[in-house]
């Protein structure tokens, strides 16, 4: 079943009108770790991130499509649930949960800003999300794709894996249909 939403708007003190990041709409979030060069740790601090990342996106009434956790970063695909589902509270709600240690301590886990973008409706989410589990490799953190032990779905638990209608990548500024290897006869 599709969902059509409209975006709502607010308006700002330019007589513009502004996105208010409710609704059930779609993001592709970057997180940054706080420090320049810090590198997530190891798999306890991962499996912590997700719960948290879990709690969170349940508390908040999100869909976690897609997330792919790097050394410096946390990349996600999520989607509001209903009409009063807020990102930027699903955002603060994670980053306190999941910073909870290292406030303790005094340190700072994410850096203050983060990038976000609101996915079009014209926009496949299985498409950008094989852009976030291809970032390990273009990264060089892994050679063969889909082999990153850091990456996953809430929601589809195969989206890692690539599917046989998945689209195959395109050249820059040219436009190739789909490869169809041919039985040798």
């Amino acid at each position: 079943m599709v969902m059509v939403t409209e975006m709502h708007l607010r308006e700002s003190e330019g007589g513009r009108e502004r996105f208010n990041y409710r609704g059930m709409h779609r993001y592709l979030i970057t997180l940054f770790i706080a420090k320049a060069g810090a590198v997530i740790p190891d798999r306890e601090f991962v499996l912590s991130l997700l719960s948290s990342l879990r709690k969170a996106s349940s508390e908040h009434g999100f869909d976690v499509y897609a997330y792919c956790i790097m050394p410096d970063r946390l990349v996600m695909i999520v989607r509001g649930k209903t009409e009063v589902s807020d990102m930027k509270q699903f955002l603060s709600a994670f980053r306190v949960f999941s910073s909870a240690g290292h406030a303790a301590r005094g340190e700072v886990l994410w850096a203050r800003k983060y990038r976000e973008r609101v996915l079009r409706k014209t926009e496949v989410t299985r498409d950008v999300a094989e852009g976030v589990f291809r970032l390990p490799v273009t990264l060089g953190l892994v050679v063969p794709p889909g082999k990153y032990e850091f990456q996953g779905s809430f929601v589809v638990p195969s989206m890692t894996q690539r599917s046989p209608r998945a689209r195959t990548p395109r050249k820059a500024g040219r436009h190739f249909p789909p490869r169809r290897d041919k039985p040798i006869t």
